[in-house]
């Protein structure tokens, strides 16, 4: 089994350790199903245990992931039609479940779908919507929806389907960009980078126009991260939605704590890991145990928080602490 170092996803923040994820799992699901994924302790990159000898290699399978998928499909291995598209501008997201319509909604995204693609609609179902929590009417006459995965941070009129189409049509379009993923990162404006990386919002004084509010993100660890989702869950915490990896932190504030790791794990693995108890931190401050930590072979933990940028309409880009 060969080890390639993927340079560009060192696990310093959460768009890299989600994208890196993220390439695990199409490798495992499409390519090797034996591929395992750890992290060098000395500089936090990202290595890929598989069959594939290169990060060139690894680039070209993810591209052909792509290039295979039908002109219709926006997920590997799913169906045309899903996710559902809103019709006009108005109205929720028509992915969010109505009270008691979790069964029915996915009986529609899977009918006359193959056995397969029914199995990928439940693991993306699972981690991006839940209806054990809603979300109360906006206006009045409307229904309660369910709620979205922790990871989506969409603004304005944005729908899960338009963050996965979007993000696909730029690696479909510039194959390229998914080896820039791994390799090295080159920003693109316009790519909101869905609020998983806080350096893609750029400032004036960032601009070398002096434009405020641009986005640059990185088209290609942008669609891996998004990859990687149907590895976690969302379920609910009282009256809140909880998403794997997500914890309350102290004053009740909403926290991501991604671990590294130093044996080689593969999906299912990586998936508890991220879940284990001991990330939830202990006390009122929610505090990290490092001992606990070591003994599941962590050897870092990035935390990050979601903060809202001037004048913007989503729940906050996330931003690294640690």
């Amino acid at each position: 089994m060969n080890q390639v170092k993927l340079p560009a996803l060192v696990g310093e923040s959460p768009l890299a350790i989600l994208a890196a994820i993220g390439t695990l799992r199409l490798i495992h699901d499409f390519v090797d199903e034996g591929a395992r994924l750890s992290w060098d302790p000395a500089d936090r990159a990202p290595v890929l245990h598989s069959k594939l000898p290169s990060v060139d290699a690894v680039a070209e399978e993810l591209a052909e992931i792509v290039a295979e998928m039908p002109d219709d499909v926006v997920v590997p291995g799913g169906p045309a039609g899903f996710p559902l598209e809103r019709i006009g501008t108005k109205g929720s997201d028509p992915m969010r479940p109505l009270p008691g319509g979790m069964a029915d909604l996915f009986a529609t995204l899977t009918a006359g779908s193959c056995e397969s693609e029914v199995d990928t609609v439940a693991i993306w179902m699972g981690s991006l919507v839940t209806d054990l929590v809603f979300r109360k009417p906006a206006k009045k006459g409307e229904s309660p929806v369910g709620m979205v995965s922790q990871f989506i941070a969409g603004a304005g009129q944005q729908t899960i389907a338009t963050m996965l189409e979007k993000s696909h049509e730029s690696v479909r379009s510039h194959p390229e960009y998914l080896y820039q993923a791994l390799a090295g990162w080159r920003r693109v404006e316009g790519v909101t980078g869905e609020y998983l990386d806080h350096r893609a919002i750029w400032s004036a004084t960032d601009d070398p126009r002096g434009q405020n509010g641009k986005m640059r993100g990185v088209p290609g660890a942008t669609w891996l991260a998004l990859m990687s989702y149907p590895l976690w869950t969302t379920t609910a915490a009282g009256k809140q939605p909880r998403t794997s990896g997500w914890h309350t932190a102290d004053r009740r504030r909403q926290e991501l704590r991604l671990p590294l790791w130093q044996e080689p794990l593969g999906p299912a693995a990586i998936k508890a890991l991220v879940e284990h108890p001991v990330l939830e931190g202990k006390g009122e401050t929610k505090t990290l145990d490092a001992a606990a930590l070591r003994l599941l072979g962590i050897f870092h933990v990035c935390n990050a928080h979601r903060r809202q940028t001037d004048g913007g309409k989503s729940a906050g880009v996330l931003v690294p602490v640690s």
